[in-house]
C-alpha cells in the first residue's frame, strides 16, 4: 500500500504532456498483450486443425471406409457406387457452374478463400435484423467445413475453416476448388454433388440440366432440409394438404416425397441474381422463370446401399450415428461419409461369437422340426378362412399365395372379384389391399412348406401414378385413362386379371415364420459382440429388417421389473413385502387377469416378480404412482422428453396411449420396444445399475488417423446400486425357480427372466452371467399371429444358442449392505418353526436396516379331526387326529368381493370343536372301540361318522 500511495503521488507531480505519453504506453502494453494473447489461441486452434492432404480434393470422396473385427481383423470394406458420383468440371455445364456461384459466393473468382466484402455485409445484415440471418460463407469454406470439419458454430471452428479454406486457395485453382465443391455439397435427400441431385430429383445427368433446374438445385446448399424441392415424410406425418409425387425406399422404408414450395421461391431469387450478374440475358431468364418446374421433377427411387451382414449393417448404422453426432450435421451426412471418406471403423463385434450364432440360427428349421404343428404351423396359431387364406377375426393377413400370385408373381384376381366399365375403368374388390397413407399395398401371402413351416411373402405397393387410383366404396378403382398410356399394366387369362409384377413391388424370397433375433452384450464394457436380426444370416440379399434393433414389439412381462418392481424398490419397498394375489377391479372392471389362469394369494414381491402376477404388479404400480415407472423409463431413454420415441402419451391419443397400468405394469404398450431396449435393461442391472453404453463400435478413425470417435470406458450410473442388486438377485433365483426356470447360459451361474405379452405373440428370453447380457427374441413378424408352444421352447432355444457362451463363471458375493433372513412367504415377517413345516419359509435378501424384526403370527399349529374337519376334542380316537399347520389371513377372505373366486393358497382354520365325537358319543362307542366281541356298535359308530362327516362337507364352502 506504501508503494502504491508513492506511485500515485510521483504520477500527480508530472505534468500533462508526461501523463499522456504514460497512458500510450500502458494502452500500447495492454494492446500488445491483447494480440499475443490472441495470436497464441489463434495457434492453439490451429493446431488442432485436423490433418489434410489437399492436392485433390475431389479423389477424396472415392475412398472407401473398413470395418474391423473386435481383434483388429478385416470384416468388410465399405464401398457402394451409388455414391460414386463424381464429375469432371469440364463436363458440369456453365449454367450450372454459375447458379450455384450467383447465389453461393458471386466473388468466388475475385477472393483468396476469404472474402472480407462478404464477411463485412454478412455482419451488418446480422446486425441490422438482431439475429444470425447471413453467415458470409464463401464456396471454398463450404468445402473445406463439409470435407474436414464439423457443423458447430464456435470461433474455434471459424479460425480453423479460414485457415483452411486460404491453405487450398494456395494449393489448388479456383477450377479444381470448383469442382470438388459441385461433387462434394449437400444437395438434400441424400445426394451429394451435383451429378447425385441430378439423378435424385430429375433422373438426369448433370450435363443436361437446363438453367431452371440448374437454378433449382442451386437454391439447395443454404439449408438442405428446408429447400430440397420435395421432403421425403414418413406416413405417420402426411398431411392433407401435403402434395404427394412419389414415393421411395430408404433401408427398407416407404417414404412419401411431398412437394416443398420453399424450394421452388428460393429458384426464383437464384435465376433472379444470375440475371443481375449478367450470367443470364433476359430471354432465359423469362424462359427459366415460366419454366414448368414441378413437372419436370422425376425423381428416382433407390436404396442408399446394400447390407450384408446382420452385424456389419448394424456396424454402419452405429457408424453413421456417430459420425452425424462428431460432425454436428444430419444422419444421411453421417452415412454419406462412412460410405465415401476413408474411415477405419474398429468395431466390437467378435467373430467367434458371430460365427457361432450364425451357424446355429442356420439350423433353426432343425429346432422348429421338433415343434407342433397343431396350431395350424410349426409352433403357430393360424387361423384360416374357406379358401384358405390366414386371417384375424375379420381381416386377411396373409393370402395363399396360389389364390393371388402365379409363378412369376404376377399378381391374380378372379372374375367374380373384378370388373370394367364401358370406360376403361378397372374396378377390384378392396380385400385385395390396405391403404397406407396414399400407398395401396398388396396383402402379403404365404406358403406352408411340406414340413408345416409357415413361409411368407412381402408384397409391397401398387406402382401408379397419384391419382390414377383410389380406395372407394370396398373397391380399387383405377382410371381407364391410366390403364390405356399402360396397356401391359394386365391382361385377361381365362377370365383372370392378370396385373403384371412390373407395377408392384415384391420379394420372391419367403421368410420363414417364426422370426426370432439375438443380442450378445459384454458387462463390463457394453460392447456389442454378436447379434443376429433374423433367420437369413447369410443371405446375399439385402437384410431390410433388423429385428433385434428396429423390431417394435409388445415386451409384456420382460419389462414389469423395471417399470414396477425397480423403482418400487428404489422407493424404499423390500423383497419381502407381501401383496395380495386374488381377483381384483380397476374402473369398475374385473382386471388383470394372470396368465396362469388362477390366483395365488399372499405373496412377497420376489415371489410375484418370480411367477410374473398381473394382479401384483398392477397393485404395487398403482400405489407407488404411474410417474415413478416414467422415470425410470426416461432413464433407459426409452421415453424421451423431445418425443422422438415410440412411447404414445395421453397427449398423443387419449383413448390408445401407455400412460396407464396396462401399458407400464404390464408391458402391453401400443407399439413397444426392440430387443435392443431391453438387452440395455438387464445389462443395467446386471452390472447393478451402472449403464455402459452399448454399441458396436470401439473407436473410428479418419483418414488421416486421427481418433475422432472413442467409445471405451463409457458408462453412467443410471439407478441406485442397492436397489439395482436386489433386482438382480431376483433374476438369479427366478432361473432357479421361477418363469425362467431351466434357463443356463453354459455352464456359468445364470439370472434370467422371461417376458410374455397378453395376445402370447413374442417371448423373450433375458438372461445374464458375470460378464455377458444376452436376449433372445422369437415371434412371428405379424403381431396378430400367437405363438402356440409355451415358454419351454423359447427357454430350449435360449440354451441351445448360448450353450458355448457360459465358461464356468459364478456371481461375486454379496456386498456388505446385503442381509439375509428367512422369512415367511406368506407375511414377510420372520420365519417360524410353524412356517418352516408348512414350507412356506424361504431365505429372502434385504439392504441392512430393512429386515423384518418380528416373527411371523399367520402360521399356527392344529389339531383336526379328519372325520369332522373341526378342531379335535380329547375325545377323538388317535387314529383321527391329524396334526395341521396352517395359516389364517389377518383379515378373513370375503369371496364375495372377490366374484366368488378363492385364491389358491386359501385354507380354512376350523373355529368350532368336533362335533362327531361327542361325551356321549365316547362313552358308548369309545371305551368298547378295541372290543372285538362289540363289532356292531363299531359298525354303528363309523356310519355315525360317516354321516357327520357327509353333512360337514356339504356345508363347507371353497
Amino acid at each position: 500500500m506504501k508503494n502504491f500511495a508513492i506511485l500515485k503521488y510521483n504520477f500527480k507531480t508530472l505534468n500533462k504532456t508526461q501523463k499522456i505519453k504514460i497512458a500510450l504506453l500502458i494502452l500500447l502494453l495492454v494492446f500488445v498483450l491483447f494480440i499475443s494473447l490472441f495470436s497464441a489461441l489463434i495457434v492453439s486452434i490451429i493446431s488442432k486443425t485436423p490433418t489434410t492432404n489437399l492436392n485433390n480434393l475431389s479423389s477424396s470422396f472415392n475412398q472407401s471406409s473398413y470395418i474391423y473385427s473386435k481383434d483388429g481383423n478385416l470384416i468388410e470394406k465399405i464401398e457402394s457406387l451409388e455414391y460414386r458420383t463424381l464429375v469432371d468440371i469440364d463436363d458440369i455445364p456453365d449454367n450450372v457452374k454459375n447458379a450455384f456461384i450467383a447465389i453461393e459466393d458471386h466473388r468466388f473468382y475475385k477472393h483468396k478463400g476469404l472474402d472480407p466484402i462478404g464477411i463485412a455485409s454478412s455482419i451488418a445484415a446480422n446486425i441490422k435484423s438482431r439475429s444470425l440471418m447471413r453467415g458470409g460463407s464463401t464456396i471454398t469454406q463450404q468445402l473445406v467445413r463439409s470435407v474436414y470439419l464439423t457443423n458447430q458454430k464456435t470461433l474455434g471452428r471459424k479460425i480453423q475453416e479460414a485457415y483452411l479454406s486460404l491453405r487450398v486457395e494456395d494449393v489448388l485453382d479456383k477450377n479444381e476448388i470448383l469442382e470438388a465443391y459441385l461433387n462434394r455439397i449437400n444437395l438434400g435427400q441424400g445426394a451429394y454433388g451435383i451429378e447425385a441431385a441430378a439423378q435424385t430429383y430429375f433422373s438426369k445427368d448433370a450435363v443436361d440440366l437446363n438453367i431452371a433446374e440448374a437454378a433449382l438445385l442451386a437454391g439447395i446448399p443454404k439449408s438442405p432440409t428446408n429447400y430440397s424441392p420435395f421432403k421425403s415424410v414418413p406416413e405417420e406425418y402426411l398431411k392433407d394438404d401435403f402434395k404427394v409425387i412419389g414415393t421411395r425406399e430408404i433401408d427398407g422404408k416407404d417414404l412419401y416425397m411431398v412437394l416443398n414450395d420453399d424450394a421452388f421461391k428460393r429458384q426464383k431469387i437464384v435465376l433472379m441474381r444470375m440475371h443481375d450478374l449478367s450470367y443470364i440475358n433476359d430471354k432465359e431468364y423469362e424462359r427459366a422463370k415460366n419454366y414448368d418446374i414441378v413437372s419436370a421433377l422425376n425423381p428416382r427411387n433407390f436404396k442408399n446401399h446394400t447390407m450384408s451382414t446382420y452385424s456389419t449393417d448394424y456396424i454402419k448404422k452405429e457408424a453413421s450415428r456417430y459420425l452425424a453426432d462428431f460432425y454436428k450435421t444430419t444422419l444421411e451426412e453421417g452415412e454419406h461419409k462412412l460410405f465415401t471418406g476413408g474411415y477405419k471403423v474398429y468395431s466390437t463385434i467378435d467373430e467367434d461369437i458371430q460365427k457361432d450364432l450364425e451357424d446355429k440360427y442356420e439350423n433353426f428349421k432343425n429346432f422348429l422340426l421338433n415343434r407342433s404343428s397343431s396350431g395350424g404351423s410349426r409352433m403357430l396359431n393360424l387361423s384360416f378362412d374357406s379358401v384358405n387364406n390366414i386371417v384375424f377375426g375379420d381381416e386377411i393377413l396373409y393370402f395363399a399365395k396360389n389364390n393371388i400370385l402365379d409363378e412369376n408373381f404376377n399378381f391374380i384376381i378372379p372374375k367374380s372379384s373384378y370388373s370394367i366399365s364401358s370406360h376403361g375403368d378397372l374396378k377390384i374388390k378392396s380385400l385385395y389391399f390396405k391403404e397406407l397413407g396414399q400407398k395401396i399395398d398388396i396383402i402379403d401371402a404365404y406358403v406352408l412348406d411340406e414340413n408345416k413351416i409357415l413361409n411368407t411373402y412381402d408384397i409391397g405397393a401398387l406402382k401408379i401414378e397419384e391419382g390414377s387410383c383410389e380406395l372407394k366404396n370396398n373397391y380399387l378403382i383405377i382410371d381407364g385413362s391410366y390403364l390405356k398410356a399402360f396397356p401391359d399394366f394386365y391382361k385377361i387369362e381365362n377370365d383372370n386379371l392378370i396385373i403384371s409384377n412390373k407395377y408392384f413391388n415384391f420379394n420372391p424370397n419367403p421368410v420363414m415364420q417364426p422370426q426370432s433375433a439375438m443380442i450378445v452384450v459384454n458387462n463390463k464394457s457394453g460392447f456389442v459382440e454378436g447379434i443376429i436380426g433374423g433367420l437369413d444370416v447369410r443371405t446375399k440379399n439385402a437384410k431390410i429388417l433388423n429385428r433385434a434393433t428396429e423390431s417394435y414389439r409388445q415386451p409384456g412381462s420382460a419389462l414389469t421389473p423395471f417399470s414396477v418392481y425397480l423403482p418400487a424398490l428404489i422407493d424404499g419397498k423390500t423383497l419381502g413385502d407381501v401383496y395380495d394375489d386374488v381377483p381384483t377391479t380397476y374402473d369398475g372392471l374385473f382386471w388383470p387377469h394372470n396368465y396362469y389362469n388362477s390366483f395365488k394369494g399372499l405373496m412377497t414381491l420376489r415371489l410375484a416378480m418370480e411367477n410374473s402376477s398381473n394382479v401384483i404388479a398392477a397393485k404395487v404400480l398403482d400405489e407407488i404412482g404411474k410417474d415413478k415407472a416414467i422415470d425410470v423409463l426416461k432413464k433407459f431413454e426409452i421415453i424421451k422428453d423431445n418425443g422422438d420415441d415410440y412411447f404414445i402419451n395421453h397427449s398423443e391419443n387419449k383413448k390408445k396411449h401407455d400412460e396407464n397400468l396396462e401399458s407400464l405394469a404390464l408391458g402391453n404398450m401400443q407399439v413397444g420396444i426392440t430387443l435392443s431396449d431391453l438387452s440395455k435393461m438387464y445389462q443395467t442391472i446386471s452390472n447393478d445399475g451402472i449403464y455402459k453404453e452399448e454399441t458396436a463400435i470401439l473407436k473410428i478413425e479418419d483418414p488421416s488417423g486421427n481418433i475422432i470417435i472413442d467409445n471405451s470406458n463409457k458408462e453412467k450410473r443410471l439407478f441406485d446400486e442397492k436397489a439395482s442388486h436386489l433386482l438382480k438377485d431376483v433374476f438369479i433365483s427366478n432361473k432357479n425357480r421361477g418363469n425362467a426356470i431351466g434357463a443356463h447360459i453354459g455352464s456359468s451361474e445364470t439370472g434370467a427372466y422371461l417376458g410374455q405379452n397378453k395376445t402370447n405373440s413374442d417371448y423373450f428370453v433375458n438372461g445374464f452371467t458375470n460378464s455377458h447380457t444376452i436376449s433372445l427374441w422369437i415371434g412371428a413378424d405379424s403381431p396378430k399371429i400367437s405363438l402356440s408352444s409355451d415358454k419351454s421352447s423359447a427357454i430350449e432355444l435360449f440354451n441351445r444358442m448360448v450353450k458355448n457362451l457360459g465358461k464356468g463363471e459364478t456371481f461375486k458375493e454379496d456386498p456388505s449392505y446385503i442381509v439375509t433372513r428367512s422369512i415367511s412367504s406368506k407375511s414377510g415377517k420372520l420365519a417360524t418353526k410353524m412356517s418352516d413345516y408348512a414350507n412356506a419359509s424361504y431365505r429372502e435378501k434385504f439392504i441392512s436396516g430393512t429386515e423384518p424384526t418380528e416373527q411371523d403370527n399367520l402360521f399356527k399349529k392344529y389339531l383336526i379331526c379328519k372325520d369332522s374337519n373341526k378342531l379335535a376334542t380329547q375325545f377323538c380316537p388317535s387314529e383321527s387326529v391329524l396334526y395341521s399347520v396352517r395359516f389364517e389371513r389377518e383379515k378373513p377372505y370375503d369371496a364375495k368381493a372377490h366374484y366368488g373366486i378363492y385364491p389358491d393358497d386359501y385354507m380354512t382354520v376350523p373355529k368350532e370343536h368336533c362335533d362327531v365325537h361327542t361325551r356321549e358319543w365316547y362313552n358308548e362307542f369309545g371305551e368298547n372301540e378295541d372290543n372285538s366281541s362289540n363289532v356292531k356298535s363299531k359298525k354303528q359308530a363309523k356310519e355315525k361318522v360317516k354321516k357327520s362327516t357327509d353333512i360337514t362337507k356339504k356345508s363347507k364352502k371353497k
